[in-house]
């Protein structure tokens, strides 16, 4: 065996089964390493953990890094680079058919993909020679590949503090010094580090307080709420350590904790697809239960009153904070472009504003496109089972004539909003868009999001529908909003509702939930599908809408649709909040899963030794 004195200190603090003599433990490696230890040996995971620390420590006190002035010379040519960038430059200045913004996009696209290559380059130079800074990089201890081709080759070019890309490609590396002119431009993108810290910061912790008041009720209640239902996730995705299964998959039975030894025999079996108990499909009517909620950190589920919303909103807001605080450091340097990614999908994506940025264009109602023509005012008409649909100027098609469509399917690219989502595909698969978007959106900004955390963020805020029918709006009128938790809890399937194959309900409406799909979706060839996928051989559905209309409602405004007074106190627009609250006779409850009434009667939390009886079931106010 081969191996490295660093490998055997390493594998000598570790349970043998989780030792490798070849492995290269970068900081991803060591984060995997430490939450598997963490699933198999709970108990013993702490003095793990402290000790591969100190052997960090030890190592960075003894051995250290040493840097040479030869490891900040240019180790590649970028000359061929720049003159090529310089010819594309200059015709897309003079192409008359663009526009200053189809200009300005062109621009960007064109240096974000020449800086890329000259990152991906100087990183692969600078490893071939053992650069203890691309060492650094790779290890992900410190520092990233941009500022590493910073300090070696281009920074590429900066932005101003509007966001605008300032035309000039530096073609300087700090270790060989900037151009007078190039050190102005990059004096631009300091100022927006400076800006950012301030502005930043303060937008992430707004947002971050907006999720974490919609969350507020996401209080683990009970220990185990026995449902049957679950999401689809891939397989493979390493988010899935610490949840339980929903349904049974390669020999594993439901209830079977997601751990590294299974989801290492899933991947031995060719498993893509496995379904899994989430906050998303929770049946707690207040709350969550501790076997939905998975297993956390420490290898354990979480205690009774362990309030998993506001963890989650606060671990995503973090992140939100720190891409701010990063800036900062960076400087603001145009690193490419990613798609639809940054603080400003993250904010849209949660807050569902009136004009979303980027909205992909989608299809309205379900059939074969006829036909897409040219508009006159640029851009495309759609024609979907008869219906037009516009797709604007600047999103390029995502069909073609003779596709079958849905309704809710994307027909352009840009972004689903969670909106659309909601209205056109239901509750439930609204829920596990927004946390597949929300987590997506985080990683293509470079943040650390585990999607875990985002299905309990859309729990709370994809949860709500609004009141179509009298006849099955019970204490509601039509037109009122309420959440669908309290809908769903008070909903009884309809007498002439039927039992039969998902296929043969194509067209009907869930009378109660299947998988991830919530009751009242409409059964389509895609839900049928997916069903079918996960050997769902029956569902219960009826001909005819359940009475009430899936609808998207901003974290802004979440709170105020809570069935508490007190909770809803959280909200905007309290004047109005009472108002209605006194005429509806609202109540509260100062024991349920919403903190805040609680809070409001000075109610003692977390003392076991006394047990605190409610005088009140509930408080209205006057």
């Amino acid at each position: 065996m081969v191996t490295t004195v660093g490998q055997i200190i390493v594998n000598n603090e570790i349970p043998e089964e989780f030792r490798d003599h070849a492995r290269n433990l970068t900081k991803g490696e060591t984060d995997k390493l430490l939450e598997a230890i963490a699933v198999k040996y709970p108990e013993r995971y702490r003095d793990i953990s402290l000790r591969m620390m100190q052997v960090g420590k030890d190592a960075s006190f003894d051995e250290g890094t040493t840097l040479r002035l030869s490891d900040l010379a240019p180790n590649i040519d970028i000359r061929p680079n720049v003159a090529a960038l310089h010819l594309r430059e200059a015709a897309i200045k003079r192409d008359k058919t663009m526009s200053p913004q189809d200009k300005q996009d062109a621009l960007d696209s064109l240096y974000g993909e020449v800086h890329q290559d000259i990152q991906d380059r100087t990183m692969k130079a600078a490893l071939a020679v053992n650069n203890p800074l691309a060492l650094q990089v790779k290890s992900r201890a410190r520092g990233t590949p941009g500022q590493l081709a910073s300090m070696l080759s281009t920074p590429g070019v900066y932005q101003d503090s509007h966001d605008k890309t300032i035309p000039l490609f530096i073609e300087h590396s700090y270790a060989h010094g900037l151009a007078p002119h190039e050190y102005f431009a990059a004096s631009y993108g300091a100022r927006k580090g400076v800006i950012s810290n301030k502005q930043g910061t303060r937008r992430a912790g707004y947002l971050g307080k907006l999720m974490g008041m919609a969350v507020m009720d996401s209080v683990v209640t009970e220990p185990d709420c026995e449902t049957p239902y679950g999401i689809p996730v891939d397989a493979h995705d390493p988010d899935n350590l610490g949840a339980v299964l929903a349904r049974d998959i390669a020999g594993f039975p439901a209830g079977t904790v997601v751990s590294s030894s299974v989801m290492s025999k899933l991947a031995g079996d060719k498993v893509d697809s496995v379904v899994l108990r989430s906050t998303i499909t929770c049946g707690t009517h207040k709350g969550v239960c501790q076997q939905c909620a998975g297993q956390r950190e420490s290898g354990d589920f979480p205690e009774l009153g362990y309030h998993i919303g506001l963890n989650a909103a606060s671990a995503l807001a973090e992140q939100i904070a720190q891409q701010a605080l990063n800036i900062k450091h960076s400087g603001k340097k145009s690193e490419g472009n990613v798609t639809y990614a940054g603080f400003d999908v993250i904010k849209n994506l949660a807050t569902s504003p009136e004009l979303f940025p980027d909205r992909a264009a989608i299809a309205e109602v379900d059939g074969d496109i006829t036909a897409i023509r040219a508009a006159p005012q640029g851009g495309y008409h759609v024609d979907v089972g008869g219906q037009q649909h516009y797709v604007g100027a600047n999103m390029a098609l995502k069909v073609q004539e003779g596709d079958t469509v849905e309704a809710g399917d994307q027909l352009s690219d840009g972004i689903i909003t969670p909106d659309d989502a909601v209205k056109y595909k239901g509750i439930g698969e609204g829920r596990l868009y927004f946390a597949n978007r929300m987590t997506q959106a985080f990683r293509e900004t470079n943040l650390g999001a585990n999607r875990r955390n985002a299905e309990a963020l859309a729990r709370s805020i994809v949860n709500h529908v609004q009141i179509t029918d009298p006849d099955a709006a019970g204490e509601h009128l039509p037109g009122d909003v309420v959440t669908y938790s309290d809908w769903a809890y008070g909903y009884r399937p309809r007498s002439t509702a039927t039992r039969q194959a998902p296929r043969q309900s194509i067209g009907r409406y869930l009378e109660e939930p299947a998988l991830h799909y919530t009751i009242g979706t409409k059964i389509s060839k895609n839900v049928a599908n997916a069903l079918k996928q996960q050997n769902i051989n029956d569902v219960l559905t009826h001909q005819d809408p359940v009475g009430v209309a899936p609808t998207m409602v901003s974290v802004v405004n979440t709170p105020q649709y809570s069935d508490d007074w007190m909770a809803r106190l959280s909200s905007s627009y309290l004047k109005t909040r009472l108002l209605e609250d006194v005429h509806r006779a609202a109540t509260s409850n100062p024991y349920g899963a919403n903190p805040l009434p609680g809070l409001a009667q000075g109610i003692v939390y977390g003392d076991k030794s006394t047990k605190v009886k409610p005088k009140l079931e509930s408080i209205q106010p006057s």
